[in-house]
């Protein structure tokens, strides 16, 4: 579940699953929510991402940040990951193996940049068996 937080001059999200794994997830359709205006759903590219932080939040930051870099940078919008995340000497670890296709802004109606995740107000946590999040992004 995704639902939109009004920010002042950001744009931001809260999200919510049953795993850690789809919490991930479910951060990369928010980041395509807030990019495009029609998020494309499939895509037959392949590209794998590694990631470590010492934190779930850093994590998070750093995830949405690769995603936003692969749109913006490469041109690759990522449709889909099955993201797996483990604990590994004291940090964390994602290992995503992501679907996408090509950027076509036109198509997708591309809303604009997303500079970066922030840390404001940014949390993932744990409660009653549901894993949640809050995002902000610099827009």
């Amino acid at each position: 579940m995704i639902r939109t937080l009004d920010h002042t001059a950001d744009v931001g999200f809260e999200l919510e699953a049953p795993s850690l794994e789809e919490l991930f997830e479910e951060a990369r359709r928010g980041l395509l929510l807030v990019m495009f205006e029609r998020p494309p759903d499939r895509g037959g590219e392949r590209e794998t991402v590694r990631l470590s932080a010492p934190d779930l939040e850093m994590l998070l930051v750093r995830w949405i940040n690769e995603l936003a870099y692969l749109v913006q940078a490469r041109g690759l919008v990522p449709t889909g990951s099955e993201p797996e995340i483990r604990e590994d000497g004291g940090s964390f670890v994602l290992e995503a193996h992501l679907a996408g296709t090509e950027l076509d802004p036109e198509v997708q109606g591309w809303q604009g940049e997303v500079k970066s995740a922030t840390f404001h107000g940014l949390e993932v946590k744990r409660e009653n068996g549901t894993w949640s999040a809050r995002v902000i992004l610099d827009v």
